[in-house]
């Protein structure tokens, strides 16, 4: 198992932000640009899933307007997105930097005398790097697995650094410094999610967060669907009330990104859902309700800027599963590293 590229790529991701924090801190440091009214966050699949959480984050850090869009969706559907009256930062994600997508995407935002780009990706001299006019590169990382890891975490990571020089608050600052050790903790504490990853009666996940934390639910239901292909889904925690409860059942386990803002909140959802025979597994600040006969991972002080380093339990759940089901987490089946499809002119 330890000799699994997956493995090692999650399990090392403390180490790899250290190394994202100096790269973006060698830097020239970006200053809050006054004419920016707007900015818009994409990528495709795991990149849009970390522009969600990118852009809460952006926007709660800096005040500017944020939005995260699918990469497609920018280049189908300009119109309804983006306005000549307004004036853009783009902020793009990609892994290889060469996704079809988000060339296709970039290439018809640039074309808008309004619009500033910013690439952050983990592959330099690329298309995407030469349209964008500012650009991260964390050509340190080199994920040799599929499914991505710690390249979400690190890109993740670069923009809350740029972000937070942006807003230039000192608490912000230390707390963004302290992830890579919050990381490295997390890493070593995957015995509860190995405990949950093995058990197979559980046959339906589902992963509730909110604000930075729903972008986080989604990637940790991705990694879940790749990995092993089991049954998941992933809600903005209250929504989960109204329509898709009606799922749980007994096979049914859900993993709540809990913080200090919503743990009261959460607390209600929990014991709906184990009044409906499901089973909980808490990830982040503690309930109200300590007395609990499922399963409370705590991970002390999630908040926007933290939510982040619970992502190693998130990600080790998948991959103990898959190996309980005897996939090959390296492997997943009906992928690529990169997607490259053929679009239209």
């Amino acid at each position: 198992m330890n000799s699994s590229y997956t493995y090692s790529e999650i399990m090392s991701q403390g180490e790899s932000m250290e190394k994202t924090r100096e790269r973006v801190f060698s830097l020239q440091k970006p200053d809050k640009d006054s004419s920016i009214e707007h900015a818009i966050f994409t990528g495709c699949g795991t990149s849009y899933y970390l522009a969600i959480s990118a852009a809460r984050f952006y926007q709660e850090t800096t005040g500017i307007p944020s939005q995260a869009v699918p990469a497609s969706e920018l280049f189908i559907h300009p119109q309804q997105i983006m306005s000549d009256k307004i004036n853009y930062k783009i902020i793009a994600f990609s892994r290889s930097g060469t996704t079809s997508e988000i060339i296709k995407a970039l290439k018809v935002l640039d074309r808008y005398i309004n619009v500033s780009i910013l690439a952050i990706t983990c592959n330099k001299n690329t298309e995407m790097i030469s349209i964008a006019q500012e650009s991260i590169v964390l050509d340190h990382i080199n994920e040799k697995s599929i499914v991505m890891t710690q390249t979400f975490t690190n890109m993740l990571y670069a923009i809350q650094l740029y972000a937070g020089q942006i807003c230039s608050e000192a608490e912000v600052q230390r707390e963004l410094d302290n992830l890579p050790t919050l990381l490295k903790e997390a890493c070593k504490g995957s015995n509860k999610v190995k405990e949950i990853g093995n058990n197979l009666s559980f046959t339906r996940f589902i992963y509730l967060g909110t604000g930075v934390s729903y972008g986080l639910a989604e990637e940790a239901c991705l990694k879940m669907k790749e990995m092993t292909q089991t049954e998941c889904e992933a809600y903005s925690s209250l929504e989960f009330r109204h329509g898709p409860i009606s799922i749980v059942d007994e096979k049914t386990i859900a993993i709540v990104l809990s913080s200090e803002k919503t743990k009261e909140l959460d607390t209600g959802i929990i014991r709906d859902i184990q009044s409906f025979g499901g089973y909980t597994l808490t990830i982040g600040n503690t309930p109200v309700d300590e007395s609990d006969e499922n399963i409370i991972l705590r991970s002390d002080g999630m908040e926007h800027i933290s939510a982040i380093s619970v992502m190693p339990y998130l990600q080790m759940l998948a991959f103990y599963r898959a190996v309980a089901l005897n996939l090959d987490p390296d492997k997943p089946r009906n992928l690529n590293q990169v997607v490259k499809i053929t679009l239209p002119n």
